[in-house]
């Protein structure tokens, strides 16, 4: 059983409408017939509609002009004849491409500007110890040679290059 103060929906409003103009199937109008006598909101509903029906059979009937019936029969043949201009496909495709093309451009672009600008920046304190730390980890051993000079010697020692290469380092 359909609830007598239920909402009705946009569909059964429009079919109002349609039921008042006599323009329903018969199957449509039985459910509008039987809507009505279930639910008290469709018939307010129906009788508000019915009545505004009425209201506007009694205003005075406004005929158009001949030269608006021509002008609009002109117009309506007009945009039958004018044709709806499109685009052919392959230009879209050639657009589409470009498109994609021109973004594909950008990124490199950008990504090349930020590698340019990364290294232009000059390394930090951190970089640079980073870079060194061979060296810098066996500082102490270095700071106890005292001179470049003994180091020389070292190297041109036949004994030290012996030893050298017995400890796998090579005759660098």
């Amino acid at each position: 059983m359909v609830d007598k103060l239920a909402r009705l929906t946009a569909e059964q409003r429009s079919n109002f409408v349609a039921y008042l103009d006599g323009e329903l199937n018969e199957e449509d109008a039985q459910r509008i017939e039987q809507l009505l006598a279930q639910n008290e909101v469709a018939r307010h509903d129906m009788e508000s509609l019915a009545s505004t029906w009425e209201m506007l059979d009694t205003l005075p009937r406004v005929k158009a002009s001949e030269e608006f019936a021509q002008n609009t029969v002109a117009t309506a043949k007009m945009a039958d004849t004018q044709r709806e201009w499109t685009e052919p496909e392959w230009m879209t495709e050639a657009r589409r491409i470009g498109v994609r093309a021109i973004g594909w451009v950008l990124v490199m672009a950008c990504g090349l500007g930020g590698y340019l600008l990364a290294r232009s920046v000059p390394p930090t304190t951190t970089d640079a110890m980073i870079e060194n730390y061979p060296l810098l980890k066996n500082f102490d051993s270095y700071e106890e040679v005292g001179s470049i000079e003994f180091l020389q010697k070292l190297q041109s020692n036949p004994e030290w290059q012996r030893r050298r290469v017995e400890f796998g380092q090579g005759g660098r």
